[in-house]
């Protein structure tokens, strides 16, 4: 397997990452790696199959009520929409 140094990086950039990293329960190196695979060799996307999740998804969620004062209840109970 190739080894790889990274020069340059800013320390915002890898703040950035290995928070990311952290949220995602991987490795930065396994971060890095899957976020250039992704942007190198992107996957095809299943239209179909994605628009059944989103569906299903959406059954779990119920009615929601975007009234602009509950909106900015949410909003102001430090919720995002």
């Amino acid at each position: 397997m190739t080894k790889i140094t990274l020069r340059g990086m800013s320390p915002r950039l890898q703040r950035a990452l290995e928070e990311a990293a952290i949220r995602n329960g991987r490795s930065l190196n396994r971060e890095i790696l899957v976020r250039l695979e992704a942007s190198v060799c992107p996957q095809p996307v299943d239209v179909e199959t994605l628009l059944r999740q989103i569906e299903r998804r959406h059954a779990t969620l119920g009615p929601v009520d975007l009234r602009p004062e509950n909106v900015r209840r949410l909003r102001d109970e430090g919720r995002r929409l």
